[in-house]
């Protein structure tokens, strides 16, 4: 629980804090964004390796080894007075990073019978409670000290971890060949710095330049297929892969692409619509964050207990109840109205923790059903390599999306803004009753930002009525795949 959780912390406590970090280092929204390329980029790349890795070293050497690391970015990060820097950090920060997620679930693979359930309750839990803590704890770092805490604060969290790494097998194979030849390893690094380089530039230029950004994906397509046949060569490499060549385990990947893409799309907006559209303040904005993952620990607990017991429903009824949550949490969403309060806003987020819990230890089930033992571990970090690319694009999409949205709802809206209309002079009417010590220009900017806050919130619920659709189109594919009964 201790390894698993500190990337989740980490990463939970930066997103939150994001526009404080980018004012302390002097950085804009692209260039603080160029550290989350850096950051995924890094860690797909030990990804890619972890498997050779931890057989090389040994899992215990691997992940201490990954503690220090992680801990070497999270000072480069706290001491960074530049944008050059704080990218520098975060790039070392992924190569520590990547490792702890799929180093924790390999390790509880290892368990049997109950003890294997006990195990991935807990994983879910530290998973899941990591989230959650990241938003509070960033929340009262920014309110009480400054936004360097965010990465100071993570040192505690890396020294209780590091004699944990004890408990972790050390049986180290020296003699194994290298996961790539050199030509595949160079082609791979280029293809990952070609993907994420498109989903970092995919907000900026997809208005300006859909050329440019159809070259990046041209390049990309092409570089990793390039990768794939030069794997092919690699006999041992190939066979390594070939028994992970199933439909179930194919199709839980794309499960898993479309559960962490929709969350990281929704780690994204809400702040955006807690904050800007709907008014909370900084702390009350860290607590409603969190509810979505305290909840999903409750439906983790009441799932397992059933699949204990064997009540549980089937794999597709699951599935199906937890893209019913999601839709009904997006409807809910996009009906929410400025007056709405901090209770309401609360309960909604239930079923977002309930769609995330259920929904990913559903699609975790069918995904490794038929992987043995011996390819667990190689599953599994393709699976988080997955995972690393969604929540990129997930970042990038609804950036996108709220970009567009917003400029579309702010340049209608405002055709209203002006002295002709009856209902803006009724507006500027009631301020004048209601803040007679203003002037007619203080007026002017009140209503201007009254106008900014109204085509936010109208853009976020854009994005839930989307993400209805996208329950919907989930509902359709888990109905007629027939891997996951």
């Amino acid at each position: 629980m201790l390894i698993a959780s500190l990337e989740f912390i980490q990463n939970g406590m930066l997103n939150f804090a994001a526009a404080a970090v980018m004012g302390g280092i002097g950085a804009s929204p692209e260039e603080f964004s160029y550290s989350a390329m850096a950051y995924a980029t890094t860690a797909i790349l030990m990804l890619f390796n972890h498997h050779w890795f931890s057989r090389r070293l040994g899992m215990r050497r691997f992940v201490r080894g990954s503690v220090v690391v992680f801990a070497l970015g999270a000072l480069l990060c706290a001491t960074a007075n530049s944008p050059a820097l704080f990218v520098l950090g975060r790039a070392v920060q992924g190569l520590g990073g990547a490792v702890f997620f799929t180093a924790a679930r390999v390790e509880i693979n290892a368990l049997h019978d109950r003890s294997r359930m006990s195990g991935l309750l807990c994983f879910g839990y530290a998973l899941m409670l990591g989230a959650a803590l990241g938003p509070l704890l960033g929340a009262q770092a920014l309110r009480y000290l400054d936004w360097r805490w965010i990465f100071w604060g993570m040192l505690p969290w890396l020294v209780l971890a590091l004699p944990a790494t004890r408990l972790l097998q050390q049986q180290p194979e020296p003699a194994l060949p290298a996961a790539h030849s050199s030509h595949a390893l160079a082609w791979l690094v280029t293809a990952v710095l070609l993907g994420q380089w498109l989903i970092q530039q995919l907000p900026y230029d997809f208005f300006s330049r859909p050329q440019w950004l159809l070259l990046l994906l041209l390049a990309c397509v092409a570089t990793a297929l390039l990768v794939i046949w030069l794997k092919s060569r690699q006999i041992a490499a190939a066979d390594g892969w070939r028994p992970l060549a199933q439909v179930r385990y194919v199709l839980g990947l794309g499960f898993y692409f479309c559960c962490y893409l929709l969350v990281a799309a929704n780690s994204y907006i809400l702040p955006v619509m807690v904050q800007q559209a709907l008014g909370f303040d900084v702390p009350t904005t860290g607590q409603l964050l969190s509810v979505s993952f305290i909840a999903g620990m409750a439906f983790a607990t009441v799932y397992s207990a059933l699949l204990l017991r064997r009540r549980a429903p089937g794999l597709r009824m699951m599935l199906l109840f937890a893209c019913g949550l999601l839709a009904l949490y997006g409807g809910l969403m996009a009906a929410v109205s400025p007056e709405v309060g901090m209770a309401r806003l609360a309960g909604l987020l239930l079923l977002n923790g309930g769609f995330m819990s259920l929904f990913i230890m559903a699609v975790a089930q069918g995904t490794f059903r038929g992987v043995d033992a011996a390819h667990f571990a190689r599953a599994y970090q393709s699976k988080n390599i997955i995972r690393q690319l969604a929540i990129s694009m997930g970042v990038a999409g609804s950036t996108v999306f709220l970009q567009a949205r917003n400029a579309q709802h702010y340049q209608r809206l405002a055709e209203g803004y002006s002295w002709h209309n009856p209902l803006f002079n009724d507006a500027m009417a009631q301020l004048q009753a209601a803040l007679p010590q203003l002037g007619q220009a203080q007026q002017l900017a009140v209503l201007a930002g009254e106008l900014g806050r109204q085509s936010m919130l109208l853009s976020c619920q854009d994005f839930f009525h989307a993400e209805c659709v996208l329950a919907g189109l989930l509902m359709v594919l888990v109905l007629w795949q027939r891997q996951f009964d």
